[in-house]
């Protein structure tokens, strides 16, 4: 039996017994609907929210990290299995930072430099980058134990889309509590914080799901 068909034969009978597709999604909404249910309860959603969204740059705030939890779903179901790559799925992940950007420079148009700097400071800064990695953390731990059912030839990528995929939806949660609307600080501060899960997922992704 040659490497190929090894592979084959161990994603057939992974997925006999317990497959990732099915795992996975019930592992990782549980898990996130009980964090977000959490984060909220004790923070609170804002009690401005449903005006604040009909603002653009507010309404970015938890869409954009959605649509990295998706493509980061999307991606690591791929990931999963023995030989498979990301997909299209890149294609969406990289149309998030971009997207990021552009609201980034819009919003700093015409500032002077020193109201640049407070904006991207905010007024929530610690709350950011405590709160987003303690409520994604978990997902992300649950996730890679469902992953370890798959046969990923790529596991610390697969650890990296995890993590992106937990942080995406633990910044949209933590979004709903957020009053700092400025794309210059959660373009900058959620995507610190999302970077931190992602990292720490990574390197767990390459040592637990190594086969």
């Amino acid at each position: 039996m040659n490497t190929e068909q090894l592979i084959q034969a161990m994603s057939a009978d992974t997925q006999r017994t317990r497959p990732v597709a099915s795992v996975l999604p019930a592992a990782f909404l549980a898990t996130a609907l009980l964090c977000g249910a959490i984060l909220l309860s004790l923070l609170g959603i804002r009690s401005d929210l449903t005006d604040a969204l009909t603002h653009l740059p507010t309404l970015l705030k938890p869409a954009l990290p959605l649509a990295l939890g998706v493509g980061g779903f999307g991606a690591v179901l791929r990931l999963s299995r023995p030989g498979d790559t990301s997909g299209f799925w890149p294609v969406v992940l990289a149309a998030v930072p971009a997207v990021v950007i552009l609201a980034m420079l819009a919003a700093g148009t015409g500032l002077p430099a020193s109201e640049i700097g407070t904006a991207m400071i905010g007024t929530t800064l610690a709350a950011c980058l405590t709160a987003i990695p303690l409520v994604s953390l978990p997902v992300a731990a649950a996730s890679l134990w469902a992953l370890r059912r798959g046969a990923s030839t790529r596991p610390r990528l697969t650890g990296a889309a995890a993590g992106l995929m937990s942080a995406g939806a633990g910044a949209a949660m933590y979004s709903l509590h957020c009053t700092d609307d400025n794309p210059l600080f959660y373009g900058t501060w959620y995507t610190v914080a999302i970077l931190i899960v992602t990292l720490i997922s990574a390197w767990a992704g390459s040592r637990l799901l190594r086969w």
